[in-house]
């Protein structure tokens, strides 16, 4: 990534209570200046209409900020299916209403039923990066074949801890479909680069699934996906991801329009 943006597009904040009380807006900036990310975004669940009035406390402290130069700060939203089959609690109404500036998105659940089968798994997730990537509401794919440790532990269910049950042609249909669409794929370095519920096999797996979809010639987004203020750092993992893809600055996603506030 030559002389291209030290970016984050994908930080949680308290205020939904999916980041700890470490994750005020003013507190996610400074931290960030200090690792030398120069573009960022606020970018908290919306998983329901009902929760929307909580966003409207992190556009406020957005606008609130007093910026040093060669930074910048927007406002988005990390949007997830309602249910398996369902749709996006996301429309151009509620964009404009709450000034969402971009929404990223994708499935944040297994979604199985019965006894545990990996082939099944897999292709629930890859139907749901597909429809994602299709959807025009939403402008970059999320964490793909990120999973909770909890969900598997609480269902007795092995670890998914390898990519090996992923086809290489799943990987080349989401390139090409995201290419197509002009969704980016995330590179996720806090949920699945950063991760210590992860091994380092499957890291270099994901690795390895990443490349095949940059020869497919889609874009990129990277984040840290921070909760907690000592994990913005893992931003940094992205970072040398698109650099071990050898991904120009034309391949890294960033938001098509002019920054909440800052540079």
């Amino acid at each position: 990534m030559t002389n291209g943006p030290a970016c984050d597009y994908h930080i949680h904040t308290k205020y939904l209570g999916c980041g700890d009380g470490t994750m005020e807006v003013a507190a996610i900036v400074q931290e960030c200046e200090r690792l030398g990310v120069k573009s960022l975004a606020i970018t908290d669940h919306l998983n329901s209409f009902e929760k929307l009035e909580l966003h409207r406390p992190i556009r406020r402290d957005i606008e609130a900020l007093s910026l040093g130069p060669g930074i910048e700060v927007y406002f988005g939203a990390e949007l997830n299916f309602i249910e398996a089959n369902g749709d996006f609690p996301y429309n151009p109404e509620v964009k404009e209403q709450y000034g969402f500036q971009f929404a990223i998105g994708g499935i944040h659940s297994p979604y199985l039923e019965g006894a545990y089968d990996v082939q099944k798994l897999v292709d629930i997730q890859h139907r749901h990066h597909l429809k994602t990537c299709e959807d025009p509401r939403v402008d970059v794919l999320v964490h793909p074949y990120w999973f909770g440790k909890k969900i598997f532990d609480r269902n007795g269910w092995p670890w998914f801890d390898s990519m090996g049950a992923v086809p290489e042609s799943f990987a080349r249909e989401l390139g090409q479909a995201a290419k197509e669409t002009g969704t980016a794929i995330e590179i996720n370095g806090g949920a699945n680069l950063a991760n210590p519920n992860y091994s380092d096999r499957y890291v270099t797996e994901y690795m390895e699934y990443l490349a095949v979809i940059a020869e497919e010639g889609a874009y990129f987004a990277l984040s840290s996906d921070a909760h907690t203020i000592g994990r913005l750092k893992d931003t940094q993992a992205a970072w040398r991801a698109a650099e071990q893809l050898a991904l120009t600055d034309d391949r890294i996603w960033r938001p098509k329009c002019e920054p909440m506030v800052g540079a």
